[in-house]
Order: C-alpha cells, then structure tokens, then sequence
C-alpha cells in the first residue's frame, strides 16, 4: 500500500473517531441524532479499519491484535449503545486482553515515541490543546456527578476539544 493511500484511511478513521466522540457526546447529553452519528461512526470504522489492514503488505502479529480490538470493540460498543443484546462476559475480557497485550508492546512506544511535523510554538499550542481537552472532560465529568454548575459545559467542550484533537493530531505528527 503506498503512502498516500494508507494517509487517505488514516484520515477517514480519524474522522469516524471524532464522529464517534461528538455522537457519545449527544448520547450522553439526550441530544438528538446521537444514533446516526454513533452507527455511522461505528459503520466507518468497520469498513475503513478492516480496508486499511488487508491493504497492508507486512502484517506482524500487532497488526492482527489491533485488527482484532476494532472489530471486538465495534461490536460490544455498538450492541451495548443500541441496547440490541447484551454481549458475552466473555468478549469484554478479551478485549481487555487484547488491549493490555497492545498497550504492553506497543501503547507506550506510540505516544512517546511519534515525530511532529510543525514547530516548537505550535506543538506547545498541540500540548495545551490537549491538557486543557482533557482536563475539561475530567472536570466536567467531576462537576456532573457533584451536580454543581457548568457541568455539562466543561464537558461539552472536552468532548469537541478532544475530537478537533483527533483530526488535527493527523496533521501535526509525522
């Protein structure tokens, strides 16, 4: 697979990803069409991920791990969302598996280890981006179990501040 096309996939999953967060986030608020935006989401993801690794001309045992988490998760996420039947113990342990044995290889060597294509300002400005997303989702999820006052809006712009940061983390590392 060459580069362009492999970059085209990555993209189109980042932005299933943020799809998937912005339709969490109408979920969780009772906005309305938070099941269009989650099953096309889901829907996404399942065609892009599965494309993109077949499309792969090396596959090491990693890659099939990982192929192995999208799948597991879209579908105990999807069948638990839509409350269409509640999956096996079974498969949750298995993705919980499978996510340590990713995270053990790989998950740390990902984060730490990824070049940035833009300047020392602007990842300054990536980092704050992020610090501040997160620190928005934790508080606001903090207030809206306290019920104390702008709850859901610290949530609210975690949730979309986290997944701008998906799209623009495509644009920003190498």
């Amino acid at each position: 697979m060459d580069n362009s096309q492999s970059k085209k996939l990555s993209l189109l999953l980042r932005i299933c990803v943020s799809v998937l967060l912005i339709g969490a986030l109408f979920k969780i608020r009772h906005w309305p069409y938070s099941n269009v935006l989650i099953s096309s989401a889901i829907v996404g993801i399942l065609i892009f991920y599965p494309v993109r690794f077949f499309l792969k001309p090396q596959k090491h045992s990693m890659d099939y791990v990982k192929l192995a988490m999208v799948l597991l998760w879209c579908l105990i996420y999807g069948t638990k969302i839509f409350h269409l039947y509640l999956p096996p113990l079974v498969f949750n342990i298995l993705l919980a598996l499978l996510f340590g044995w990713w995270f053990i290889n790989q998950g740390t060597a990902y984060i730490t280890d990824r070049k940035f294509k833009v300047s020392t300002g602007l990842q300054y400005m990536y980092y704050v981006l992020a610090v501040f997303s997160i620190g928005c989702v934790v508080l606001g999820t903090i207030f809206k179990i306290q019920h104390w006052p702008y709850g859901s809006f610290l949530f609210t712009i975690g949730v979309i501040g986290t997944a701008i940061l998906v799209i623009i983390d495509y644009f920003v590392r190498e």
